[in-house]
């Protein structure tokens, strides 16, 4: 009896494909963040350690959905997500352990050091020395991603995606602790301290990493070993960025605004890059995806829906409406899966992919694409699809 053939399945969901070494690791890291909380607790004292925790996780879900926002037209895989945040929290527990062990400024970040929860002034060299390990920690977890996931970094959002996912873990560690150091003081302290670091902090934690994040996504996409000379570039801004916001942070006054300025360029930045990977990744649809047209498959007017978020938001609307929720789950599949066809294509066009790995991503994709357009097409349907009009579309008889 011959073998069944492989189920095609989509590139964001091949997370086993990532080394279980890595993997590992990831989860120690997380392991150790857990820890964390029950460190704070016998230190502090259980009251200022769940306080600490509820306050330090308020901004995080809403950075943490604007970071899923940007991540929709090739979402990475949530479980690695969510593990690289976690090994982010495990960082600041090590930093947290180091600063305590040596009683320096010069290792941890003010908000893990030896007077976390105050105002204190810090040297210029304590504070890139912190930065400076605090960045090199958080970049190691970044480049252990090019191993086993280099052909799956796609841009600059890809590592923008998962630099902040580990900035932000590590941020509310570092919340965390500076909270429930600051509970002693009173509630003044902690509401200046959150005042202080608790409502930009985590953001400015991700800017810090994205730094890194998008030298690892330059170097990806070159040969060898050509492009790591952007990681270290990335490595300096990110040092020079987290020294300064920490600097000024504790002195106040003229330089704190003067270093806000600076980070709200920065971010604007980033967002402009993250903005024009989109263009691009629309680009790759509208270059590779008509070799692949057939009534089955995609056609023109479908391109046109594959290349605005709007339509796209709307085509699973319109799926959900008139047909019902397997509908908007089979068009989520027939989008993404168009996603990373086009992208399978450039990275092939690049020499990023063996023959063999184009092939399967290839085949995939338009088995998932001509399974899930033929499950929409087959039902009844209330009123065609709002980017078809008159015209041919996979979605209609």
């Amino acid at each position: 009896m011959l073998p069944l053939p492989p189920k095609p399945v989509l590139d964001s969901r091949r997370f086993g494909r990532t080394s279980i070494p890595f993997l590992l690791g990831l989860a120690l890291f997380s392991l150790v963040a857990i820890v964390a909380v029950g460190f704070v607790v016998v230190e502090r004292g259980p009251a200022p350690a769940l306080f600490g925790l509820l306050l330090s996780m308020l901004p995080i879900p809403l950075l943490v959905a604007l970071i899923l926002l940007i991540d929709r037209l090739e979402p990475e895989p949530r479980a690695l997500l969510l593990a690289i945040f976690g090994a982010g929290a495990g960082i600041g527990v090590i930093i947290l352990l180091l600063g305590h062990a040596t009683a320096s400024s010069a290792i941890a970040i003010p908000e893990l050091g030896p007077h976390a929860g105050r105002r204190v002034a810090i040297s210029v060299g304590a504070a890139i020395g912190a930065a400076a390990v605090a960045e090199s920690l958080k970049g190691t977890v970044l480049l252990a991603l090019l191993p086993s996931r280099r052909t799956e970094i796609d841009g600059a959002t890809d590592g923008v995606v998962y630099a902040s996912m580990v900035g932000i873990g590590f941020a509310l560690v570092a919340n965390l602790y500076a909270y429930a150091a600051a509970w002693g003081a009173g509630m003044s302290s902690i509401a200046e301290e959150f005042g202080r670091r608790g409502v930009f902090g985590p953001l400015w934690e991700a800017l810090f990493t994205s730094m890194i994040g998008l030298g690892i996504a330059y170097a990806a996409a070159r040969p060898g070993r050509s492009g790591y000379w952007a990681i270290g570039v990335g490595w300096i801004l990110a040092v020079a960025l987290d020294a300064l916001w920490n600097k000024s942070v504790a002195e106040g006054g003229g330089s704190l605004g003067v270093t806000y300025l600076i980070l709200f360029v920065v971010l604007f930045v980033v967002v402009a890059l993250v903005f024009a990977d989109w263009r691009r990744i629309v680009g790759m649809i509208n270059s590779f995806l008509p070799q692949f047209a057939g009534p089955a498959t995609v056609q023109h007017s479908d391109l046109q829906m594959l290349t605005s978020l709007r339509l796209r938001r709307l085509g699973r609307q319109w799926a959900r409406l008139n047909i019902g929720d397997d509908a908007r789950r089979a068009m989520s599949v027939y989008q993404l899966a168009a996603t990373e066809l086009a992208m399978a294509c450039n990275r092939n066009s690049h020499g990023r992919l063996s023959r063999e790995q184009f092939e399967r991503h290839r085949d995939d994709s338009l088995s998932l694409m001509r399974e899930t357009a033929g499950l929409i097409r087959e039902r009844e349907q209330l009123v065609p699809p709002p980017w078809v009009g008159h015209v041919p579309s996979a979605f209609v008889r």
